[in-house]
């Protein structure tokens, strides 16, 4: 199991909870060389728990792109969890708000 981030799929939602504080270009590059995901076809959406992070970059960004473009399918769903302010006004400034759901 990883320490910085933990994945469980329940029905068709992939569940993954970030860990780190900061999503940066170092913790970015060994969450994606260690989540290689194979995903069943019916999970349609996923739930992200970013709570823990306060800070992130565009190696960030990347990470959560990379997990929307995992999910199988058109209509596939990611949402943010406990979006800090910070994250909040990166996500806002890319206009990703438009593609993720921020609970």
């Amino acid at each position: 199991m990883s320490e910085k981030f933990r994945i469980k799929v329940s029905g068709d939602v992939l569940q993954i909870s970030i860990l780190v504080p900061r999503l940066d270009a170092t913790s970015a590059s060994a969450i994606k060389n260690e989540m290689n995901l194979d995903l069943d076809p019916a999970v349609k959406r996923a739930e992200v728990e970013i709570g823990n992070v306060r800070f992130i970059d565009s190696s960030g960004i990347g990470v959560l792109l990379g997990i929307y473009r995992k999910l199988p399918g058109d209509d596939a769903e990611v949402t943010l969890r406990n979006v800090q302010p910070g994250v909040q006004a990166v996500l806002e400034l890319l206009r990703l708000h438009r593609v993720f759901k921020v609970a």
